[in-house]
């Protein structure tokens, strides 16, 4: 019987505008060290910031980590970068009918604050909800994207980064 760990609930992410960061003005980390911007009451020994949010085999980071209301995205620092993106883009309060998650989608790529509806609904834009795909690369993370997230295209194995 495997016995799986509870985790903590991440704490909300905090705010501060980071549009220098989204904009791509800041170098890109060079080894797989903790972002700057992920939450660190996420993490212990056992599953540290570098292990989890190690974006090199998958965009999502080390699966075994998120378990329950502990995801990708908040405890690395996405759900913040998406809350100062989503400052700069208009709102989309105007829609009405609620919209729902593609079948395929990646449930990784999401939490409460930017659940699936929210960033795959393309009545918000062609690609969804832009604030949901902020670029992370000056972090060291690799950037989702609408295409993955959403499941509209496989997880290409060349999309691997060199360790």
């Amino acid at each position: 019987m495997v016995h799986r760990r509870r985790r903590r609930r991440p704490p909300p992410p905090s705010g501060g505008l980071m549009a220098a960061a989204l904009l791509g003005h800041c170098g890109a980390a060079a080894s797989q060290a903790c972002a700057e911007v992920a939450e660190q009451g996420c993490f212990d020994q056992e599953f540290s910031c570098e292990r989890c949010c190690d974006t090199g085999a998958l965009p999502v980071g080390d699966l075994s980590c998120w378990v329950g209301p502990v995801k990708f995205p908040t405890c690395c620092g996405l759900t913040r970068l998406r809350m100062a993106a989503s400052q700069m883009l208009p709102a989309a309060d105007h829609l009405d009918v609620p919209a729902t998650c593609p079948p395929a989608a990646q449930s990784h790529c999401f939490d409460a604050y930017f659940p699936c509806e929210r960033c795959c609904d393309t009545r918000r834009g062609p690609q969804g909800d832009m604030a949901c795909w902020p670029d992370t690369t000056p972090f060291g993370l690799r950037t989702l994207s609408f295409a993955f997230c959403c499941g509209m295209l496989p997880f290409a194995a060349d999309e691997r980064l060199a360790w």
